[in-house]
């Protein structure tokens, strides 16, 4: 099991994407009993320019920093004004780096899809992809979007992988939403299945009740979580994406610390209509 978390670290810019990840940030804090811990990081590797001068710069890039930080915590305290609220201005070589200092004390890692100058097109910032099952913490991407009104959860699960992790956050996110969970198990199609006349409808059912055994602990510790489960033949990333577009959150498990992201995983980044949680496996 993970070790007990105390607060919610989100990294703020003071961006559109960044307001509504501290927005969600500071609704998950007030949810789960737990503090707001707001970031601002000054990337000084971007201030390395061979033959410039920074004389200035760095004190009018903190400056703007302390500001995005008041206007974060203003945020987050007009959500929840009983709100423990802490903020944190870092100068690091990059944001990564700067919140790296204190994942390892947070429930969760919490960034907007894309920062300041993103590109409008690019549907996953830079920062989000680089963090997303690097820290021992779930790192949660918000995508900027404010029209998702469903709170069911969906969570994907590899039923050959370390899945305890990932059904550990998507049992404990549901019930604190007192939202329905749905636990989705996809496979790809087996290469010239038809033609070696595989049984689809019986290899289903025989992963159905693999499904049902493995979540039964689950259910067990948590019962007042309803919980749909489902069996999917396809793609996972296109299942997990369709599925995400009334979630109020979807997760997702991460391959480890040498090999952060699958490609389900991913694709699922870059194509959720809402927030994503990727769960790293326990250390």
């Amino acid at each position: 099991m993970s070790p007990k978390r105390r607060s919610i670290l989100v990294g703020a810019d003071g961006s559109t994407p960044s307001d509504l990840a501290v927005a969600w940030a500071a609704d998950e804090a007030a949810r789960t009993g737990r503090s707001l811990r707001v970031v601002h990081v000054v990337e000084t590797a971007m201030l390395d320019i061979p033959g410039h001068t920074t004389d200035g710069i760095v004190e009018e890039l903190v400056r703007s920093g302390e500001k995005i930080l008041r206007d974060a915590e203003t945020l987050a305290r007009g959500r929840h004004p009983g709100l423990a609220v802490e903020t944190e201005l870092l100068e690091e070589e990059s944001v990564p780096a700067g919140l790296r200092r204190y994942a390892g004390e947070a429930a969760a890692v919490v960034v907007g899809g894309r920062g300041r100058g993103g590109f409008t097109g690019l549907l996953l910032g830079s920062t989000g992809l680089r963090l997303a099952g690097q820290y021992p913490a779930p790192v949660v991407i918000v995508r900027d979007r404010t029209d998702i009104t469903a709170d069911e959860v969906v969570v994907g699960v590899d039923l050959d992988g370390d899945y305890a992790p990932v059904l550990d956050y998507a049992f404990a996110a549901a019930e604190a939403r007192e939202a329905p969970l749905r636990v989705m198990h996809l496979r790809r199609p087996v290469p010239l299945a038809v033609e070696a006349r595989v049984d689809w409808r019986a290899a289903t059912e025989t992963v159905r009740e693999r499904l049902s055994a493995a979540l039964a602990p689950w259910r067990k510790r948590h019962p007042d979580v309803k919980v749909a489960e489902e069996v999917f033949i396809g793609h996972p990333a296109d299942a997990l994406a369709t599925a995400s577009a009334n979630a109020g959150l979807v997760v997702v498990g991460s391959r480890g610390r040498l090999l952060p992201l699958g490609s389900v995983s991913h694709a699922v980044l870059h194509h959720a209509g809402g927030p994503v949680a990727v769960v790293r496996p326990y250390e």
